[in-house]
This record gives C-alpha cells, sequence and structure tokens, in this order.
C-alpha cells in the first residue's frame, strides 16, 4: 500500500504538469515543466533521461526513457524511485469537463526504495504540510477544480526496497504491481506479486475507498495472499499507518513450501497449518489475536494473546487453552536431528545455540486436558513460560501425572553463557506405570515422592552435565517387586519367580562437579533388607555402586549377598562380592560356627556317656574325667584285678 501511495503522488505531480500543456508543447518542454512543478511541490528532482515522446492513440499520453525521483535530503540510500521507462495516457474526454481521468501508468523496472529513519520520518511524505491561513476560505470563495483519478497502474519487474533507521528490513526484486479502479466511487483492486525467492507469492487486495486510504483515514479492506499451495485471508479495515483490525483466516497444508518460498529454511515441520481469529494491528506496533482458534501438529488450540513491538524487543503475552496436547514428535526427534556422540560414547560437545532466548519477552500461560510425550503421558496440566533478556523459566504449576501431582521449574538461562536449571517435585506418583513408560521396567510397584534441585553450566551438553550439581531425595512407601523373591534367596538360597514384598524404600543424593553419590539407599523388607551405596558419573556415563540385600537379625550379622555394579553406562558389570557372602565379618562368622559345632558334639557325647558334670565343672572336663575312669576300669579287669 505505501509503494502504491509514493507512486500515485508521483503521477498526481507530474500529470498536473502535463495534461494542460501535452496538445501545445513539445516533451522535451513537457518534462522541463514537470520537473519544475515537482521541484515547487516537493523539493525532490524529478529527472527525464532521453527523449519525452507524445502518444495520441489509442489514448493521449507521454512516455519518457530513464527517470530518476530523488530522495529526502536526509536518506543515504540513493534515490527514492528510478525507472528504465514511464508512459502515462489521459482521457481526453475528461479533460473537457475539467478531469483528469489518468488511463494508464505504466513503469518497466522501477527501483523504489522505502525509508523511515531514527526519527520516524517517512521518506515518501512528498507534500509539505502548509500552515493554516489568518483569513478563512468558504467553498463559495474556492474556485471549482476537476478532479484527479487514476484508472489502471502497471509496473513490471520492480525492486521494493525498505529501510528502518539505517537497517534494511526486506529487499525484493522481480516484483509486479497493478492497479484497476473503474471510477473514484467504486471499489479498487491491487495485485501484487512478489518473487523473494523465484516463486510467485500473490497479494490480491480489494480496496473500498482509496481515497480515503490514500488520505491518511481507516477504510474497508478485503485482502488474499496466496503462496505454495497456502492461502491467507484477511477481511476488516486498514490504514496506511499499520492499522488493521479484522478476521484472519490462514491455510497452510505444508509450512515448509511457505518457509522455502519466503527464501527461509525449512523447519522440518509438514504438517498442515490453520488458524481463525480476529486480529488487530494498531499504529503503535501492538497485535492482537482474539478468539482464535489454531491447528497445528495434530493439535488444536484456541488463543488469546497481545504482541507489542514498541520495546527493544518484541513482548508477547498469550494464554492457550488445549485439549490433550500431542508433543511426541518433539519428545522423539529424527534421528538426523539428534546430537552426535563422541567416539567414546560421551555427551555431544556440539554448541548449542541458544540465541532464540533473546528474540522474544513476554510470558504464555499453558492449560491442558493431558499431554503424550511419546514416552510419557500427562494429565490435567497448568504451565507457565516467562521470558526476560535471554532468560526463560518454565513453571510446571500443577502436572496429573501417573495418580500424583508434578510440581516445579525449569530454567534456560543466557544472558552471560548458556546455564540450565531448575527444582521438581513429585508427589504420590505410582512407579509401575511411570518407570514402564519411561524405562520399560514393569516389576517395581509403589507410591514415590521425590524431589530434586540442580544447576548445570556450558555451551554443550558434556559441559552442563560434567558440571552438574544439585540434590535430592526419593521415599516409596509399601511396594512390590515382581519376578523376584529376595526373601526365599537369601534363607533358602532358591532363585526363580515371585515377589518380593517391601515395606519402604527411601535415599538421598548429592551432586558434585557432574557426580551423584548416595550413601543411605535402603529397602526395608519384613525379614530382609537392602542397602545401597557408590557414585552415579553424571557427566562421564560410569556407576560405581554396591548393593548389598541382608536377612535382618538382632546382631547384623545375618546373610548377605554383596552385588557390585560398575564400569560404564553401555556396559556395566555386575558382580557378586562372595568374599562378603556371609555376612559383615566373615572371620567372626567362622569362628561363630565352630563354636556352634563343638558345643553341638560335647552335649552328643555327654548324652552318650549319661554325665553329670559336678558344680562348676565344665563339660568338657566331665567328659575327660568319665573317660579316664572308664580306661581305669577296662584296664583292671584285663589285668583281672577287682
Amino acid at each position: 500500500m505505501r509503494l502504491i501511495r509514493v507512486l500515485l503522488m508521483v503521477v498526481v505531480v507530474v500529470c498536473v504538469g502535463l495534461v494542460a500543456l501535452v496538445l501545445v508543447l513539445p516533451g522535451e518542454k513537457i518534462a522541463r515543466i514537470a520537473a519544475d512543478q515537482v521541484k515547487a511541490q516537493t523539493g525532490r528532482d524529478l529527472n527525464f533521461e532521453g527523449d519525452v515522446g507524445i502518444s495520441w492513440y489509442p489514448v493521449l499520453g507521454i512516455s519518457t526513457g530513464a527517470v530518476t525521483l530523488s530522495n529526502a535530503d536526509w536518506s543515504t540510500e540513493g534515490p527514492m524511485l528510478t525507472a528504465d521507462s514511464l508512459a502515462i495516457g489521459v482521457d481526453v474526454a475528461a479533460l473537457v469537463t475539467g478531469d483528469i481521468r489518468i488511463k494508464k501508468v505504466e513503469a518497466l523496472r522501477p527501483d523504489v526504495v522505502l525509508e523511515v529513519d531514527a526519527d520516524g520520518r517517512a521518506n515518501w511524505s512528498l507534500f509539505p504540510e502548509t500552515a493554516a491561513t489568518d483569513t478563512p476560505t468558504t467553498t463559495e470563495d474556492t474556485p471549482a477544480s476537476g478532479g484527479l483519478f487514476l484508472e489502471k497502474l502497471t509496473i513490471k519487474d520492480a525492486r521494493l526496497r525498505y529501510v528502518e533507521a539505517g537497517t534494511a528490513v526486506f529487499d525484493m526484486a522481480n516484483s509486479d504491481v497493478s492497479l484497476d479502479w473503474a471510477a473514484p466511487d467504486e471499489p479498487a483492486d491491487v495485485t501484487l506479486i512478489l518473487r523473494p525467492a523465484g516463486q510467485d507469492i500473490t497479494v490480491s487486495a480489494r480496496l473500498a475507498d482509496l481515497p480515503a486510504l490514500l488520505g491518511g483515514e481507516v477504510a474497508a479492506l478485503s485482502a488474499d495472499v496466496t503462496v505454495a499451495g497456502a492461502t491467507l485471508a484477511f477481511d476488516g479495515r486498514a490504514g496506511l499507518d499499520s492499522q488493521a483490525a479484522g478476521q484472519l483466516t490462514a491455510d497452510v497444508p505444508n509450512p515448509d513450501k511457505v518457509l522455502k518460498a519466503l527464501g527461509q529454511a525449512a523447519s522440518g515441520q509438514i504438517d498442515p497449518f490453520n488458524l481463525r481469529g480476529q486480529v488487530t494491528l494498531t499504529k503503535e506496533g501492538q497485535l492482537s489475536l482474539r478468539d482464535t482458534t489454531v491447528m497445528a501438529l495434530g493439535n488444536t488450540l484456541t488463543l488469546q494473546a497481545d504482541v507489542f513491538t514498541d520495546g527493544e524487543r518484541p513482548k508477547v503475552n498469550a494464554q492457550i487453552a488445549a485439549g490433550v496436547l500431542d508433543l511426541s514428535s518433539f519428545a522423539q526427534p529424527a534421528e538426523a536431528d539428534v546430537p552426535a556422540q563422541s567416539a567414546d560414547n560421551s555427551w555431544s560437545k556440539e554448541v548449542i545455540d541458544a540465541s532464540a532466548l533473546g528474540l522474544v519477552d513476554g510470558s504464555i500461560a499453558i492449560a491442558a486436558s493431558g499431554i503424550d510425550l511419546g514416552d510419557l503421558t500427562l494429565g490435567a496440566s497448568r504451565m507457565a513460560v516467562s521470558i526476560d533478556r535471554s532468560r526463560a523459566v518454565f513453571a510446571l504449576q500443577d502436572i496429573s501425572a501417573y495418580g500424583g501431582k508434578v510440581t516445579g521449574e525449569f530454567v534456560a538461562n543466557n544472558r552471560n553463557g548458556l546455564s540450565v536449571g531448575g527444582k521438581i517435585r513429585a508427589d504420590n506418583v505410582e512407579m509401575k506405570t511411570l518407570l514402564s513408560d519411561a524405562m520399560k521396567i514393569s516389576r517395581f510397584a509403589g507410591k514415590a515422592t521425590a524431589q530434586a534441585s540442580f544447576l548445570g553450566v556450558g555451551n554443550s551438553v558434556y559441559d552442563i552435565m560434567n558440571t552438574l550439581k544439585g540434590s535430592g531425595s526419593v521415599d516409596v512407601g509399601q511396594g512390590t517387586i515382581s519376578g523376584i523373591d529376595l526373601d526365599r534367596l537369601l534363607r533358602s538360597g532358591v532363585s526363580g519367580g515371585g515377589t518380593t514384598v517391601f515395606d519402604s524404600l527411601s535415599a538421598t543424593l548429592q551432586i558434585e562437579q557432574g557426580v551423584l553419590s548416595n550413601d543411605d539407599l535402603l529397602l526395608d523388607l519384613p525379614s530382609v533388607q537392602a542397602k545401597g551405596e557408590g557414585v552415579v558419573g553424571l557427566g562421564q556415563r560410569t556407576l560405581d555402586y554396591l548393593f548389598t540385600p541382608q536377612i535382618k537379625r538382632d546382631d547384623q550379622q545375618g546373610l548377605a549377598i554383596p552385588v557390585r555394579i560398575n564400569g560404564s553406562w553401555d556396559d556395566p558389570k555386575i558382580r557378586p562380592q562372595l568374599d562378603k557372602a556371609l555376612g559383615v565379618d566373615l572371620e567372626a562368622e567362622k569362628e561363630r560356627l565352630k563354636d556352634e559345632a563343638e558345643t553341638r558334639a560335647q552335649q552328643e557325647i555327654s548324652e552318650r556317656l549319661n554325665l553329670q558334670p559336678e558344680v562348676g565343672q565344665s563339660t568338657e572336663d566331665a567328659i575327660k574325667d568319665s573317660l579316664e575312669d572308664k580306661a581305669k576300669s577296662k584296664l583292671l579287669e584285663l589285668l583281672g584285678g577287682d
């Protein structure tokens, strides 16, 4: 619209100077008069190169060679308008009534620069405002004058540039513009064809009141944009000072094709996108969406949003409501999108581009009846995202998950290098379904309460994982472990199926420099308890952990089978610690068993010898005395004594 207004203003000045003289003056004289008139009215220089000819058929008019219109005196972008040629035709019959009816304006390969400086001055403001005079005028005092009307405008192979505060916002070549306007009181049709990447982007608009629109008023407007099979439609009111309000509709079968037509990189999204809603754009730069429905990535959302563009960065405030959100495509990225690991299977050292955190500020509230994350499924959820100067906080306000609740927040801060952190709490979450979905483990059941906090710094996943620090804890009430009966295994040595019923499970953890340590894991069963301690290298992806199930005894010397798990995450080694398989103190257990055996042997001998130890005499001494007496008796018998 700005381009059309600029061209019409130029045409007005040229025609006022040309039409009245075209019948009596040669082309060169007409060109000089026209240039003088433009200079007097606008302060701009209008130059014609080559011959200026007069055409008589089929319409009266002139044709020129190259044309140049100078820019505002504050601009450094060169001429505001240049063209290889210009042709203007007028309606001779309309001249008789005092009207100037321009039948056509044709420009070949024009180069148009639209520019706004840092103070808000626009280079298309061609006509200075005139001060009010002390003497008022009336309609009767004003001599009648004819109207000016442009019937058809055709621009071929144009280059359109828009510069704001010295920075090029867009620069598009090979563009076409046309205007068809049957009568001053009829709607005008404008068609604009842009080719930023070779494909046609067609903008078709119907302007209900073109004179009012060009005069700075807001007027009814309907427009359609077609590109790469997609359509964008607007029906409402608009003004040239960036005001608009009306119904907006968008149907995009393939977003990536549209991005390609716009000369942008593909996003990888080929699912259809649809939008229906009321849009309002103010001249202060505020964009509002109301009663808006968005269908994208298989989801349907209702949206209320305000975007403010008058600050250092756009500021977005939005509320989004949805049914069950399907985010599985984000949770399971394509193989090509997964950062490659190093040859040693460590975390990726590829630099993370977090510059997107600095594109906007604002806050977005999200409410959904459920969220599908691919492996994980959440219930009714309320979340919020707030972004301020490259720092984003993702708040989990109320998440229903696996029979319990999850709350917490995650933070990504890119103000002075990238850091990520957060804290999370889960209450009464059913571990069986959670572990089954997350890790394909279905043997562990029980309600868990857990919490954790963490912070990592670095520009790659490797750096972040190796600098992690934090803490956490987990507590599980009564539950089961199916597929193994630890009590039977430890008491009878029989392995196999069965179910372990435990009373509780608890542990705390600490994280420093990417290493998680734990020394108080406790799994409590009615007759068995299992303890654990060790470290997990979150940064180096290693394990060194000792898990020790043991039969309960008052003296803490019950049978135990310690198992050490160590090595890399990809190939951990699991080895029973056989030298500790009898308990905490192997030598003490051996001595205890030896003493028990000796005691049992002495009891059996006493019973066979029918011994009655005297007071203060040990069983061992009684046995010795009895054996001596028997030996003496047998010896006497052998010698024939009494």
